[in-house]
């Protein structure tokens, strides 16, 4: 909040993935006994920039100091540099647009796993705990079908096949927007597009690369693997056909992929249950549907790019 002795500013660049956390900067009026102490004028100028910060977040705050000192002149304390010293750049590694799209769209989709798998650890329901503790095996299979947490299960099974669309979905619209080869192949793309979306392009309410992107369905492994064989040279389908461990079990990890995106298929458009999905078992869907973008992002690094998943 600003006041009539403090005054905040705040940069942060949307464009191409500059920034991560942008450049905060404060002037304030400090007491006469700082002013004491520290041999400073009566208004500082404070900046500031987290730790995540990226590249072109800490050269902005290098350009703000610089031209304050060529207003004001004066000295400036660097907390991890020390005192009239610049942050140095070096010491950053400077990702392209395409390297921190990437790095951006699978941290979040691993941290909504992250935070589903938190919730479930310690779910509990006292409905379902007595059906489970039923003698009667007949009586127990019948009353699944009125347990509170098999519903609930089922009901989230949807919000894995939407990280999969979104991760899947979002790299694939990155890749053809700053990568070079799936920009040229845009070129021979022969795709219609309406006049309102023609507006909504101009007005920056809606780009062509998720104009070309909405006509794949990601919802869908076949759609996932044409779009980005045609335009990534990446095949989906070979990097997931790995057997992989997932929490103690051997699996081929396409397999369970599809088992996911057919179990939210039936669950939407016909609301057929699976009675027998248990805790442990959406838990196991979790951890795949991580092992999959894990594998996929290691496709990307092998073709050259860096990328930081913070998890």
């Amino acid at each position: 909040m600003n006041t009539p002795d403090m005054i905040h500013y705040m940069w942060y660049k949307f464009d191409n993935y500059e920034s991560s956390s942008g450049v905060e900067a404060t002037v304030y009026k400090v007491s006469t006994e700082e002013r004491t102490k520290y041999k400073c004028s009566e208004w500082i100028l404070h900046t500031r920039t987290r730790s995540s910060g990226s590249y072109e977040d800490k050269q902005k705050q290098n350009e703000t100091i610089r031209k304050a000192r060529q207003l004001f002149e004066g000295t400036f304390y660097n907390d991890w540099y020390g005192t009239n010293a610049y942050t140095n750049l070096n010491d950053y590694t400077k990702f392209s647009p395409l390297e921190k799209g990437i790095s951006i769209i699978a941290s979040n989709s691993i941290e909504k796993l992250s935070q589903i798998e938190n919730c479930l650890a310690g779910y509990k329901n006292e409905v379902s705990d007595s059906f489970a503790n039923m003698n009667i095996e007949s009586m127990k299979e019948l009353l699944k079908t009125k347990d509170p947490s098999i519903m609930l299960y089922n009901s989230l099974m949807p919000f894995l096949v939407a990280i999969l669309e979104y991760f899947y979905g979002q790299c694939f619209a990155d890749f053809i927007k700053y990568d070079t080869n799936a920009r040229n192949l845009l070129i021979d793309e022969k795709l219609k597009i309406g006049i309102a979306d023609v507006i909504a392009i101009l007005q920056k309410e809606n780009s062509l690369e998720q104009i070309i992107a909405q006509s794949y369905n990601f919802q869908n492994l076949d759609s996932i693997n044409k779009a980005y064989k045609k335009y990534l040279s990446i095949d989906v389908m070979s990097i997931l056909s790995e057997r992989k461990k997932v929490n103690r079990k051997i699996i081929r990890v396409l397999v369970k992929i599809q088992e996911i995106l057919d179990a939210r298929h039936r669950f939407v458009h016909e609301l057929d249950i699976n009675y027998n999905l248990t805790k442990q078992a959406y838990l196991d869907y979790i951890a795949t549907v991580e092992c999959a973008i894990l594998l996929t992002v290691e496709s990307f690094k092998q073709k050259g790019l860096k990328i930081e998943i913070d998890h």
